[in-house]
């Protein structure tokens, strides 16, 4: 076994962790590529970095001649609001904004006065041209788990490693060690350091989300990070959700959305998605599960 490297990327630090028997030289080249890889995927598509292909499409309101892998990411975006029935949309940049959830992390709301589109009205792609005519494009839900995804892919493609976990700041994906599931705990959603309980993933992505990870105050008033665009404000649903899923993208996404609309709201949804989920009650101290998590 051997753990690379911590990288940075897409404002988290990245652990990752190969169980497949591999010389130090191999380890490095594993390593100096994934942290390549990583870093452009971040310079490219982070809504915080002025000079991303996300800053300037919601800046300039369209892309020229966009390759495929830029489609690839924005339409995943418009299938999650699809299959979510609205409460997952990912073109709630400008609304965080307002919020002071902005690239400088200033946390001073500004006054409310743009409501979050919905994408499959202003967002659309030409063969050469993607055009947005309101609202600005935020990965924050699933870019994440869409980048663990692509690493996944890239450790089993490239470099022919078959037994890995990538924990992305809590997201994760999951292969096996030894042929066998790997453990990972709960973490408690208010008290780090502390887990609810273990769990074990094979082959499969997870996530947790939760409102009290950024939360701040500012003239009297609650804002997190997570935007319920139905009622057009911050969610400030107190309960822990963590979520299992075929891949780390999915589960990265319905972790947000369950935070704010609860699974029973989305049962055919999670069915055919196989999508698990628990959700722990703060107040109650107990932890509901959906499906076999």
């Amino acid at each position: 076994m051997s753990t690379l490297p911590t990288i940075n990327g897409l404002g988290t630090d990245w652990w990752i962790e190969i169980f497949d028997e591999t010389s130090k030289e191999t380890t490095q080249i594993v390593f100096d590529d994934l942290r390549r890889f990583i870093h452009a995927f971040d310079v490219k598509y982070s809504r915080f970095r002025s000079e991303s292909l996300i800053s300037i499409l919601n800046d300039t309101r369209h892309l020229l001649n966009p390759d495929q892998d830029t489609i690839d990411l924005l339409q995943y975006g418009l299938r999650l609001f699809y299959e979510t029935h609205g409460v997952f949309n990912f073109l709630v940049g400008e609304r965080m904004v307002q919020t002071g959830y902005d690239a400088l992390y200033s946390f001073t709301p500004k006054e409310m006065t743009v409501d979050v589109p919905d994408p499959t009205h202003v967002l659309t792609f030409n063969p050469d041209k993607i055009l947005l005519t309101l609202g600005q494009v935020d990965l924050g839900g699933y870019g994440k788990g869409y980048l663990i995804d692509l690493v996944a892919a890239r450790l089993t493609d490239k470099h022919g490693l078959k037994e890995f976990l990538i924990n992305g700041g809590g997201d994760m994906y999951a292969t096996a060690e030894n042929g066998k599931p790997i453990t990972i705990y709960l973490e408690h959603p208010t008290t780090p350091g502390t887990y609810i309980e273990e769990t074990t993933l094979f082959y499969e992505g997870f996530a947790a989300s939760s409102t009290h990870k950024r939360r701040w105050e500012n003239g009297g008033k609650t804002y997190t990070h997570i935007i319920d665009t139905k009622q057009g404000d911050s969610s400030l649903n107190g309960l822990g959700i963590f979520v299992k899923a075929p891949t780390a993208r999915a589960a990265d996404a319905w972790a947000t959305t369950l935070v704010i609309s609860a699974p029973e709201n989305h049962q055919e949804a999670l069915i055919a998605g196989n999508i698990r989920a628990a959700l722990y009650d703060e107040q109650q101290k107990t932890l509901r599960k959906y499906g076999t998590f």
